[in-house]
């Protein structure tokens, strides 16, 4: 499976941010495709899977529907794709990181408001 070249926490926190908002999202039955945040200086568009996603950068000026078009080809090869797929399975799953959430007291709040149990 691909890896950051490189650890930067910051890309950590917002892995994790993003997995714990896509949980929370298929816990509320809420279907989304795509996360886009819109920066000054730049663009992040999130594609989440049932069981990864897809975090591309670019730059404000980039064409964001033919990116979009690109992350659905690229969602569907690694879909396919058994290897991937393989470890994928051997990751934490969305209830563990629900539980772990739970745990955190600037999240409990949020979670009883959400009606959201793990």
């Amino acid at each position: 499976m691909p890896q950051l070249q490189y650890k930067d926490a910051r890309i950590e926190q917002f892995g994790r941010e993003v997995a714990l908002c896509s949980a929370i999202l298929e816990k509320m039955k809420q279907e989304v495709d795509f996360i886009e945040l819109i920066y000054v200086d730049r663009h992040l568009i999130v594609q989440i899977s049932q069981n990864f996603f897809i975090l591309v950068v670019c730059n404000d000026s980039t064409d964001t529907t033919l990116i979009k078009l690109t992350l659905n080809v690229l969602s569907n090869e690694v879909k396919g794709d058994k290897e991937i797929q393989k470890s994928l399975r051997k990751l934490p799953a969305q209830t563990d990181l629900l539980v772990k959430a739970q745990e955190e007291s600037g999240l409990q709040e949020l979670f009883k408001k959400l009606k959201i149990t793990a």
